[in-house]
């Protein structure tokens, strides 16, 4: 064994054994810590079900941590893949790869979060109106559902097929639908807009008072755009599905800027900025701009990259393809500041760029990327603190009435969930270890813990 494959190990084992008492997330639930969220027991169920592929010594504590998430929905409504039902589908479907495990569980889930989904869909407004991102993203929309059912189709017996089918295909048809252009004050805009009145906080309805396109894999465009390939590649698909996937992909290759080091994108356009881009004028870069982008997998380059690179794969689009290389290593040229990560964690931090770069390696096969990840792996390992509850601390924002204060310092979080918390880091590492874990399947597509990122 290695000295970095050990370093790594050793933070792996620390969170684990952190989390072998489910007791230690109530004690320290974090922000959004709920057991029912994958910021909480669901989130540690996940990740260490992956564990349980290596170590299955793990598996009665990941049953454990399900368990506590089971028992605490008690009719709680899905708000997306990340909270309520779907996020503890998501734990089952990871443990039940290891043995098939709780087959009733998952089919009374699988039912539930697809009639939330086809509910959600029916209500929504037609396409032109404008759209919330929490109708169509990873996080909170059809983006993120989608891809736990798509699981549940692909994976899962006959009556889970069954019942997640027509849901997923009826969020593939409603994001479909999104990519077509629609007019906006005279303009002809992307589908996706979401309006002023729709900013999710009053801060980002002074900053976009006429709305804005986000391109991140989180919140923006990126999302849907992975769910339309993965669908396709699994057989899944409906009318115009290849067409909105074009649609989707030129869209973000056409909004790539350049700076000193290469291609970044913006994580999210103005409503006027828009205009401009459509009608062929470009964006002069600023000196900040490619760090307010950065390498996080929400809002930032190496998860706008997996999306266009999966669409390439799919399309056969060779310029996007090599888009996304040129973009990844001048990604990872710049120095630390240019990725603009706050901490160890998946979402806006340090284990979120390093799992969406190894990822990118692989699907691209590029081996340069596959070998820059490890030096990743070890600086992030080597953040661990035997001080703290779980081994990583998560770095918050403070958030005041108009949203996120980013002028305030951040704060140090004790959190064991997967986004902002030490279920995510952990996983990123284990991801960095050699050999196949039990469960990766013939293709050997593991790890799967990643799917709640739409990164697999």
């Amino acid at each position: 064994m290695t000295t970095a494959t050990s370093l790594l190990e050793s933070a792996v084992t620390r969170v684990a054994d952190a989390l072998a008492d489910p007791g230690t997330m109530v004690r320290h639930p974090g922000e959004r810590g709920d057991a029912v969220s994958l910021e909480g027991s669901a989130g540690a169920a996940l990740f260490l079900a992956e564990l349980a592929g290596r170590d299955p010594g793990r598996l009665p504590a990941a049953h454990a941590h399900l368990s506590v998430a089971a028992r605490a929905l008690n009719g709680t409504a899905s708000a997306g893949l990340h909270y309520g039902p779907a996020a503890v589908l998501a734990a089952a479907q990871a443990c039940a790869r290891l043995g098939g495990h709780y087959p009733r569980l998952r089919h009374q889930l699988t039912e539930h979060v697809a009639a939330e989904l086809m509910a959600k869909i029916a209500s929504a407004p037609p396409p032109g109106a404008g759209v919330d991102w929490t109708a169509y993203d990873v996080i909170s929309g059809a983006a993120g559902t989608g891809r736990l059912l798509l699981g549940a189709v692909v994976d899962g017996d006959p009556q889970e097929r069954a019942a997640a089918e027509p849901a997923l295909r009826a969020a593939l048809t409603r994001l479909t639908a999104l990519s077509r252009p629609v007019t906006v004050d005279g303009h002809r805009v992307p589908g996706w807009w979401v309006p002023g009145s729709l900013q999710a906080t009053r801060a980002d309805q002074e900053l976009f008072p006429r709305g804005d396109f986000n391109l991140g894999l989180a919140h923006g465009i990126a999302g849907p755009l992975t769910l339309l390939v993965l669908c396709a590649e699994a057989g899944v698909t409906v009318d115009g599905q290849l067409a909105a996937v074009h649609r989707m992909g030129r869209w973000l290759a056409d909004r790539t800027d350049r700076d000193a080091d290469g291609p970044y994108w913006e994580p999210r356009l103005a409503f006027d900025d828009e205009i401009v881009r459509g009608a062929g004028g470009g964006t002069p870069p600023s000196d900040h701009a490619a760090a307010a982008s950065g390498g996080a997998w929400c809002y930032g380059a190496v998860g706008i990259a997996n999306a266009l690179a999966r669409a390439a794969r799919l399309t056969g689009e060779a310029d996007w393809h090599r888009l996304v290389l040129e973009g990844a290593r001048a990604l990872l040229r710049r120095p630390a500041t240019g990725h603009h990560l706050k901490g160890p964690t998946l979402c806006h931090g340090r284990a979120g760029f390093l799992q969406g770069s190894w990822r990118l390696g692989r699907l691209t096969g590029d081996r340069e990327l596959l070998e820059r990840t490890a030096p990743l792996a070890e600086e992030l390992a080597a953040l661990a603190d035997p001080e703290t509850p779980f081994g990583f601390r998560h770095l918050s924002p403070v958030r005041s009435d108009r949203g996120w204060d980013r002028t305030q310092p951040l704060r140090a979080v004790d959190n064991g969930g997967l986004l902002e918390g030490a279920s995510g880091v952990a996983a990123a590492l284990l991801s960095m270890l050699p050999g196949d874990p039990v469960g990766s399947g013939a293709s050997g597509d593991g790890p799967h813990w990643d799917r709640v990122l739409l990164l697999s």
